[in-house]
């Protein structure tokens, strides 16, 4: 039998454990880096051993409540602490962190140990069940009161009140009905994705070719805006994926870039490929998304602040299409102007 103190073993059960651990020496050089953590970070254990750990594990505490400053110390651990980690693709990730110092067989301090659970999905759980409420409490409700209140009025002075007016109160309460529709129709939508997985058919795709069917679709609705298309990509080698789940993706991400861009402005559609994934982007040239607004903008029924729209589930449907691919999405603001979408899709065959 192998010794399971050999480091074959000990890389086993640390890549078991169900979150990411990270050991540091005294100086703060990563040491060891488990298969979640690579997936948490984007950088692979090579990448990451012996790199500095602020520049592999940046979260919302590096820079005012280092919790690994509190260990060197006070040589005390920490557990339970939450932040936000921002990983190399971009995605803003809530996460709990539990750190210690790692001691050898005399007692001496050597280094530190990281712990980080990813708790995404409670979080979001948590943000769909506050923004659901808002919906039905402020999106749903209102429409409902004055739709009462004008049936009422029609009801008790329809022998005194003209054509014009009772018209007038009719298209009122014909548009309150479609938004309580549309917001049913989203609940719906949003039902269906939670319990039913997306069920993905695979093909060889052209991605191109797609893509530029997609521009095509769209050139008038953008030139009405003297809004300019481009597109940065050399032919790419097909791969498998859902050609009409992926359709879906890009018609929302480019819907999105042409509605929130300035007027006269140009959208970039780019594509780039490695052995391993095909990384598509989109970059269009609004205003941005608010930093505040960035970790939650592919939650379901979020109301964006900049537009005063939302609570469609378009950027929710996108997020889950591409993890169902196996791939990641991701925005950020550019350092000029608007935002930029990341999807990075795995190859499969």
């Amino acid at each position: 039998m192998t010794d399971l103190k050999t480091p074959y073993f000990r890389n086993l059960i640390l890549d078991s454990i169900p979150v990411a651990m990270v050991t540091m020496d005294s100086n703060f050089a990563i040491t060891s880096f488990n298969n979640l953590a690579e997936h948490l970070t984007g950088y692979s254990a090579a990448e990451a051993i012996g790199q500095p750990c602020y520049k592999i594990l940046h979260s919302s505490k590096c820079d005012t409540e280092c919790p690994l400053q509190t260990v060197q110390e006070y040589r005390e651990s920490a557990t339970g602490l939450e932040a936000e980690f921002i990983n190399r693709f971009h995605e803003h990730i809530p996460v709990r962190i539990g750190t210690a110092a790692v001691e050898n067989n005399g007692g001496d301090f050597i280094g530190y140990l990281e712990v980080i659970e990813d708790i995404s999905r409670e979080k979001a759980l948590e943000r769909e069940k506050n923004n659901f409420q808002f919906m039905v409490a402020h999106d749903m409700k209102s429409p409902l009161v004055a739709m009462q209140g004008l049936i009422k009025r029609i009801r008790e002075h329809h022998k005194d009140m003209s054509t014009e007016k009772r018209d007038e109160y009719l298209k009122i309460i014909s548009d309150a009905g479609e938004q309580i529709e549309t917001q049913v129709a989203n609940f719906l939508e949003y039902s269906r994705q939670v319990n039913n997985k997306i069920k993905l058919t695979l093909e060889y795709i052209d991605l191109p070719h797609l893509i530029t069917q997609l521009i095509e679709r769209h050139t008038t609705e953008a030139a009405e805006r003297n809004i300019t298309i481009h597109t940065e990509y050399q032919p790419i080698k097909r791969f498998k994926a859902d050609l009409r789940q992926l359709q879906r993706v890009f018609e929302n991400l480019l819907d999105n870039a042409i509605k929130f861009s300035l007027p006269a402005g140009n959208i970039v559609f780019s594509i780039e490929e490695t052995d391993k994934e095909v990384i598509i982007q989109i970059k269009d040239c609004g205003p941005g998304i608010p930093t505040d607004e960035l970790p939650f903008i592919f939650d379901a029924f979020h109301q964006h602040k900049s537009s005063n729209t939302g609570h469609g589930l378009g950027l929710t449907a996108v997020k889950a299409i591409v993890q169902e691919h196996g791939g990641r999405v991701a925005v950020k603001n550019s350092t000029s102007q608007g935002a930029i979408f990341s999807v990075r899709l795995p190859r499969k065959g």
